[in-house]
Parts: C-alpha cells; sequence; structure tokens
C-alpha cells in the first residue's frame, strides 16, 4: 500500500508502507547476527600439584671471643716491637656453604700506621680448633690463616685467608695479631721525623668477605 503526502511548494514525497520497512530492517538484522556468531573449539590444560622451592641464605658474622673484647676495645700506646693480639670468632650463619674468605682494612684517619707497609702495622690472623682458653692458648692444633702482611697492604686490596671451613654453621675461633716492627729513629731538639710511627692515629676497619658455594646442576 503506497501513501501520499504533500507539503508546501506541491513538492511530493512517497512513502513505503510500514510493513515492508519492518520486513527489511528484520532481514537486515538476520544477516548481521549470522555473521558475529561464534563457535566454541575444544581445548585442554594439565595442572601440577603445589612444588616448593626455597632459597639459601649467606650471613657471615664476627664477634668477641668468649670474654675477650674483640675489635670492640682500642689499642693505645703502641710503641716498635709490642705485640697486641684480639680474638674473635668468625660464623657462617647462613645455611649455605661459603667459599673464598677475604679480608679488607679500611683507615678513617689515615697515618704512617697504614700508609707505611715498613714501619707501619703488621697484621698476622692464627686459628685455633677449637675455643682459644682462659690464658690464651690454643690446646688443639694452631694454623695459619694469614702470614704476616702489612695493614697497608691490607688497605689496597683484600687479602685470601685460610681458614679451616666455611660450611654453614662453621665457626672459626680466630687470633689477630697486630705488632709495630723494629724500627731506628731520631727526634732532635723534640722534633720527630718526617716519617714517623710516633704519635699515629689510625681507626681500623675489618672487613671479611666469603663468596658463596660453587653453583651445582641438579637432575631429578
Amino acid at each position: 500500500m503506497l501513501g501520499k503526502i504533500f507539503v508546501s511548494g506541491l513538492r511530493k514525497v512517497t512513502l513505503t508502507s510500514v510493513g515492508l520497512g519492518i520486513s527489511g530492517v528484520a532481514v537486515v538484522g538476520g544477516i548481521g547476527l549470522i555473521s558475529n556468531s561464534v563457535f566454541a573449539g575444544l581445548t585442554a590444560t594439565a595442572t601440577s600439584v603445589p612444588q616448593s622451592v626455597t632459597s639459601q641464605t649467606m650471613k657471615l658474622t664476627q664477634s668477641a671471643s668468649g670474654s675477650t673484647a674483640g675489635f670492640s676495645s682500642s689499642i693505645s700506646n703502641m710503641a716498635p716491637d709490642d705485640i697486641i693480639y684480639r680474638y674473635i670468632d668468625l660464623k657462617n650463619e647462613g645455611s649455605m656453604n661459603g667459599t673464598a674468605l677475604t679480608l679488607r682494612l679500611a683507615d678513617s684517619a689515615t697515618s704512617t700506621l697504614t700508609s707505611n707497609a715498613s714501619i707501619g702495622l703488621q697484621v698476622q690472623i692464627d686459628e685455633c680448633s677449637v675455643a682459644w682458653s682462659v690464658t690464651y692458648t690454643c690446646t688443639g692444633d694452631t694454623t695459619s690463616v694469614l702470614a704476616g702482611t702489612s695493614a697497608n697492604a691490607l688497605t689496597t686490596a683484600d687479602r685470601s685467608l685460610t681458614v679451616a671451613s666455611l660450611a654453614a654453621g662453621a665457626t672459626s675461633k680466630l687470633r689477630i695479631k697486630l705488632s709495630i716492627p723494629t724500627s731506628s729513629e731520631v727526634t732532635t731538639n723534640g722534633s720527630l721525623p718526617a716519617t714517623t710511627v710516633q704519635g699515629q692515629t689510625s681507626n681500623l676497619t675489618w672487613t671479611f668477605t666469603e663468596a658463596q658455594r660453587v653453583a651445582t646442576t641438579t637432575n631429578a
């Protein structure tokens, strides 16, 4: 059915029937629905039980051995040929074995004691297989950890230390020997020599470092 409508200016506009218009929309809509359809595919999954993964820890600590002062006690009034001992426990408190132990010194108040390798401080370290006795003797076996080395050398590079064990939980019972070697100095009319071990002050920080154990590959 066709209808007619007249507007001003006698222009004629023809309208399609309402029924035909609805039919056209339905067709277009049907085509749209078909083209946008999504069909499901096949999937498959496999899930494991929870697997525990843990990592180890590295912890190296140093403390005064027994009732001794360790590094916490200052050293004063040293003279050539004096010997000062300090006793510490160096412990691997981590769950991982360590390796490649080293020592380095830092001096925040650089003096001849650490800047001069010949007349300055000398360091030597020994280890006892058991705790050092109250009379500071080793009732077990004594081994050398670091042969006599100048403090100057220890401030310029890490030095390797050889201890009995760096296994997790192991403790090294160490004796640190500090000394000033024999030297000949002449003080003239109250004036000290230009290079002297007299009247010197150093503030030492001792840093021990261990590396992790050798990495491993496991097949299981």
